[in-house]
């Protein structure tokens, strides 16, 4: 059941009760109602505020269950991490940006590039030795500018990452699709940085 279902279904009894409020005749009158009377009006209110927490939880959970899990597979072995930094690359398709690549540099912890990321995508190293990979789980970016956190599995590679069967992108920043309508055919290239993780298996 999609979200904007649910708090149909969920809001429904809400705008019924607010249509069935009368206040001028509930409290308009200025004076003290008995607990006798008054119930009613209180009532109401207390079903709507009920409505709206359970709407509320609602949309967070399903929030929550959008984002895919990131979990690498039991025993899996950290073979190396690596900052990317560069571009992705959007094209122009009918009017609206669409990914076409990453153009990024490797770096290592001290900041040396030790190979780059470009379409497949794909990883290479200094020494030759590559991954491609697929996306299998992706989740929202906590920076709301930032392309998707993404888990991938291998599709190939040789040498020392031919090895590697999982990897992460998180800590993105930068990087997400431009706003707005475009020329068809034309290319802009977005900044961003993110964090690769890859992952061989373990014993």
């Amino acid at each position: 059941m999609s979200l904007d279902v649910l708090l149909d279904i969920l809001l429904t009894p809400v705008l019924q009760l607010l249509g069935n409020i009368n206040l001028s005749r509930d409290i308009g009158d200025g004076r003290k109602r008995s607990d006798k009377t008054s119930p009613p009006y209180a009532r109401r209110l207390g079903m709507i505020a009920l409505v709206l927490a359970v709407a509320c939880m609602a949309r967070d959970s399903i929030a929550q269950t959008a984002n895919e899990s990131m979990d690498v597979p039991p025993h899996s072995r950290l073979l190396l991490r690596a900052v990317g930094r560069g571009d992705q690359v959007y094209g122009c398709v009918n009017g609206r940006w669409a990914l076409k690549a990453p153009d990024a540099k490797l770096l290592n912890q001290e900041g040396s590039v030790i190979g780059r990321h470009f379409a497949g995508p794909t990883w290479q190293l200094n020494d030759g030795s590559w991954v491609k990979g697929r996306a299998v789980a992706k989740q929202v970016a906590p920076d709301a500018t930032a392309v998707p956190w993404l888990l991938l599995e291998s599709v190939g590679g040789t040498g020392r990452l031919g090895t590697v069967r999982f990897i992460q992108r998180t800590g993105t920043h930068g990087g997400n699709v431009p706003d707005g309508s475009c020329s068809q055919n034309a290319m802009r290239s977005v900044p961003y940085t993110a964090t690769y993780s890859f992952y061989e298996a373990g014993q």
